[in-house]
């Protein structure tokens, strides 16, 4: 990978700014989409695990299974307030693919 001189960034977010603008729309890559994703699932179990200690592996694969970044978001924001890791559990349980 090449990095582009500062110059050269700031005319590159600056045209992206604008493009995306014209078009009322964000531009996310699938690996921009892929990498948020993985960073909420990981903040999610650091700072479970900074809470209640260790995760039961079915609570894990569970968060795994959550795709959706909007979702992953309120469950990181849930992991500040929530008293269990039996409470969090129910919250995943309920944000799952086909758990409505």
């Amino acid at each position: 990978m090449m990095a582009l001189s500062e110059d050269l960034q700031l005319s590159f977010e600056e045209k992206l700014a604008h493009y995306q603008e014209e078009r009322k729309m964000p531009l996310l890559t699938n690996i921009e989409n892929r990498t948020i994703k993985q960073t909420r699932k990981q903040d999610i179990f650091d700072l479970l695990v900074s809470r209640f200690g260790n995760l039961p592996e079915n609570l894990t694969e569970d968060i795994g299974k959550i795709q959706d970044v909007n979702i992953l978001k309120q469950l990181l924001i849930s992991t500040i307030s929530i008293s269990s890791l039996e409470e969090f559990a129910q919250l995943v349980n309920s944000s799952l693919p086909g758990a409505d």
